[in-house]
C-alpha cells in the first residue's frame, strides 16, 4: 500500500503547476469564464423569459407559454450537467500536467467526450444517494418510534387519523385537524436522527469514491465499476486524504466563505435582514461577486491544489512496486 506523503505532495503540486504557469493561468480563465458566463447568461435568459410567459396569458397563448417554459426547464438541466462534465475535463488537464505535459485547453471538452460513463456514473451516485435516504428515514422513524416523545406522538396521531376528514381529497394532511406544533416536534428529532445516521456513511462513501472521476476521465470503464474500483483503492488510503484536505483547510475554507458570497442575498433574507438594495441588482451583484471570487481564488492556487490531489492519486493507483531482495 502506498504511503502518502501529505507535505511532499503540497510542495510537488505547486511545482507542477508553476512550471506551466502561463498555461494553467490561460486553462483556469477559460475554465472559470465559460462557468460564469453561462450561469449569468442562464439567469438573465430566465428572468427574461419569465416576462415573457407572464406576457402570454389566456388559452390563446398555451402554446407560447408551453414553449418558453420548455426551455426553461432545458436550461436548468443544462446547467445541471454541465458542471461535472466540465470539471472531468480540467482534471484530465491537470493529469496531463503532472505527467509532464502542458495542460491543454483542448482537454476541457474531454468530460463530454466521456459522456456515458460520466452520466452512469453519476446515475449510480444518485441512485445511491437514494436508496441510503430512504433507508435512514426508515430507520431513523423506527428509533423515534421507540423513543418517550414518539409514544407521545403515535398516541397523539391514533384518534387522529380515525377521523375521515384527517387528509384532504388530494392526499394532504388537513392542517386544521393536524397541530402543526406537534408535527414539526416529531420532525425534528427524526430529521436529527437521520442526520446522525447519515453523515458517517456519507463521509465515508465520499472518501471511498474519491477516484472515481479519476478513473472516470482516464480509463475505458463504467461509471459502475469506476465506484467500486475507487472503494478498492481507497482501502487505507481515506485517512491520508483526509490528511491531504487539512493541508489545503484554508483552500476549502476560503472556496466556502466565496460561495457564502454567492448565496448572500438568500442568507440574509433568512436572517430577515433587509438591504436597501433592489433586488434583481442584489441578486445577481452576488453572483457576479461570486464570480469574481471564485476566478481569483482558482488563478492563485487551484492548480496547485489539484495537482496534490492528482500526485495523490497516482500513487494510490500505480504504487511503485516493492523490490524482493
Amino acid at each position: 500500500m502506498a504511503i502518502l506523503n501529505t507535505r511532499e505532495l503540497k510542495n510537488r503540486g505547486a511545482a507542477a503547476a508553476g512550471q506551466f504557469r502561463r498555461e494553467t493561468v490561460r486553462l483556469v480563465a477559460v475554465y472559470c469564464g465559460v462557468i460564469a458566463l453561462l450561469s449569468l447568461g442562464s439567469n438573465g435568459l430566465n428572468l427574461y423569459l419569465d416576462s415573457q410567459i407572464g406576457n402570454t396569458g389566456g388559452l390563446s397563448g398555451l402554446g407560447m407559454r408551453s414553449v418558453l417554459q420548455t426551455i426553461q426547464q432545458a436550461m436548468t438541466y443544462v446547467n445541471m450537467f454541465f458542471g461535472p462534465f466540465w470539471s472531468a475535463g480540467f482534471l484530465l488537464a491537470m493529469l496531463g500536467m503532472v505527467r509532464g505535459g502542458e495542460p491543454r485547453l483542448n482537454d476541457l471538452t474531454g468530460g463530454f467526450r466521456r459522456f456515458g460513463r460520466i452520466l452512469g456514473g453519476l446515475a449510480f451516485e444518485f441512485l445511491v444517494v437514494i436508496a441510503l435516504s430512504m433507508a435512514a428515514i426508515n430507520l431513523a422513524s423506527i428509533v423515534f418510534a421507540l423513543t418517550p416523545r414518539g409514544q407521545e406522538f403515535a398516541a397523539m396521531m391514533e384518534p387522529l387519523m380515525a377521523d375521515p376528514n384527517f387528509l384532504t381529497p388530494e392526499g394532504i394532511i388537513n392542517p386544521e385537524l393536524m397541530p402543526m406544533e406537534a408535527l414539526f416536534g416529531a420532525v425534528m428529532p427524526m430529521l436529527a436522527i437521520t442526520l446522525v445516521i447519515l453523515a458517517p456513511v456519507f463521509l465515508w462513501l465520499a472518501y471511498g469514491f474519491r477516484m472515481v472521476t479519476y478513473l472516470l476521465v482516464e480509463r475505458p470503464i463504467s461509471g459502475v465499476r469506476a465506484h467500486f474500483e475507487s472503494l478498492r483503492l481507497m482501502r487505507g488510503h481515506k485517512w491520508q486524504l483526509l490528511k491531504l484536505d487539512l493541508r489545503f483547510w484554508w483552500y476549502h475554507l476560503l472556496s466556502a466563505v466565496i460561495a457564502a458570497v454567492g448565496y448572500l442575498d438568500v442568507i440574509l433574507g433568512m436572517l430577515g435582514i433587509q438591504v436597501p438594495v433592489d433586488p434583481m441588482v442584489m441578486f445577481f451583484g452576488t453572483l457576479g461577486a461570486y464570480y469574481v471570487l471564485t476566478m481569483a481564488l482558482c488563478l492563485w492556487k487551484k492548480c496547485e491544489v489539484d495537482a496534490a490531489y492528482v500526485m495523490a492519486y497516482e500513487q494510490i493507483a500505480y504504487p511503485e512496486p516493492v523490490e524482493v531482495e
